[in-house]
C-alpha cells in the first residue's frame, strides 16, 4: 500500500492535534468549573471542531441502529 502526500498529512496533522491538545491538558492545573469550561481560554474555530466532532462520532450508533429496526424490524433470536 503506497501512501499519498494527503495521507501523510492527515496522519501528521492527527497526532499534531492530539499533542496539542495533551499538552494543553498537562499545562496547567484546572479544578471545578475551569475544568469543563477550560479557564475561558479556548477560541471559537476549536469550541466548533470539538462540537462537530462529538455530534458526527455519536451520529453513526443512532442512525444505523433507526435503520435497521425500521426496515426490518427487531430481530427476535
Amino acid at each position: 500500500m503506497i501512501l499519498s502526500i494527503f495521507d501523510w498529512s492527515l496522519f501528521c496533522g492527527f497526532f499534531v492535534v492530539v499533542s496539542f491538545s495533551l499538552w494543553k491538558s498537562l499545562v496547567g492545573a484546572f479544578v471545578g468549573g475551569d475544568y469543563f469550561l477550560f479557564g475561558c481560554g479556548l477560541a471559537w474555530c476549536l469550541i466548533v471542531i470539538w462540537i462537530v466532532a462529538a455530534n458526527i462520532s455519536t451520529e453513526p450508533f443512532v442512525d444505523m441502529t433507526g435503520q435497521g429496526a425500521g426496515s426490518v424490524g427487531l430481530a427476535k433470536g
